[in-house]
C-alpha cells in the first residue's frame, strides 16, 4: 500500500460506539414500562373490580334494628307450637302440637323471613335499594301479618280431624301469638324504614326513623 494508507473496515463490519455512547436502538432501563405480572413493579396486577360490601353498624337506625329483630323473632317463633291438642288415653294424658311449618302456616313465616333477608342484603350493599323498592318490602311484611292473623283464626277452629284427634281439647298455642306480634312489628318498622327512604306509602307512619 502507498505511504499513509489506512485500511478500512471489512465489508459488513459496524463500528462499535465509543465508550459512554449508546448503541443504536438501545433504550436505558428506565424507558421500559413495568413488566406485567412480576412482583416489585407498581401496577403489575390489575385492581380487583367491583365495590366491596360494607356495613356500618353505627348508622343502623332504630327502625332498621326493628326490621332485623322482628324478622328473626318470627323465624324463631315458627318452631314453637302454633296449635296443640290435649287428651287423656286409657293410661296417660297426651299432648300433640303443630308448629309454624305445618299445613300452610309456613307461608307468612317465609314472607317475613324474606323481607328481613332482603333488607339485610341492602344494608350490606349486596342489593341496591332500587333493585327491591322499599314499599314492596312493606307490602310483603303486611301480607305476612295478615296471613298470620288467618293462621291464628284457623288454630281456634282447627279440630285436628286430619290427625284423628276429634273430640279432644284443642286450640292455639303460644307460638302463633308470638308470631302475630312479631309480624305486626315487622310491618311497622319496615314502613318506618321505607318512609324515611322516601317511599310513597298510603299514609304517614308515626315513629322514629
Amino acid at each position: 500500500p502507498p505511504p499513509g494508507y489506512q485500511p478500512g473496515p471489512p465489508p459488513g463490519y459496524q463500528q462499535q460506539p465509543a465508550y459512554g455512547q449508546q448503541q443504536p436502538g438501545y433504550q436505558p432501563p428506565g424507558a421500559y414500562g413495568p413488566q406485567g405480572g412480576q412482583p416489585g413493579y407498581a401496577g403489575a396486577y390489575p385492581p380487583a373490580g367491583g365495590p366491596k360490601p360494607s356495613f356500618d353498624v353505627s348508622k343502623l337506625t332504630i327502625a332498621g334494628w326493628g326490621v332485623l329483630g322482628s324478622a328473626l323473632l318470627t323465624l324463631i317463633a315458627s318452631f314453637f307450637p302454633f296449635w296443640s291438642v290435649t287428651g287423656t288415653g286409657t293410661i296417660i294424658e297426651f299432648t300433640v302440637s303443630l308448629n309454624g311449618w305445618s299445613l300452610w302456616w309456613w307461608l307468612p313465616v317465609l314472607l317475613a323471613t324474606a323481607v328481613g333477608v332482603v333488607y339485610a342484603l341492602q344494608l350490606f350493599g349486596v342489593l341496591k335499594p332500587n333493585q327491591v323498592k322499599g314499599d314492596w318490602l312493606v307490602y310483603g311484611a303486611a301480607a305476612s301479618f295478615v296471613l298470620m292473623l288467618v293462621v291464628l283464626v284457623q288454630t281456634f277452629l282447627y279440630g285436628g280431624s286430619a290427625l284423628g284427634y276429634t273430640g279432644y281439647s284443642h286450640g292455639p298455642s303460644f307460638g302463633v301469638f308470638i308470631a302475630v306480634v312479631t309480624t305486626a312489628a315487622l310491618t311497622y318498622f319496615m314502613a318506618l324504614v321505607a318512609q324515611s327512604a322516601g317511599a310513597k306509602l298510603p299514609f304517614k307512619v308515626p315513629g322514629p326513623a
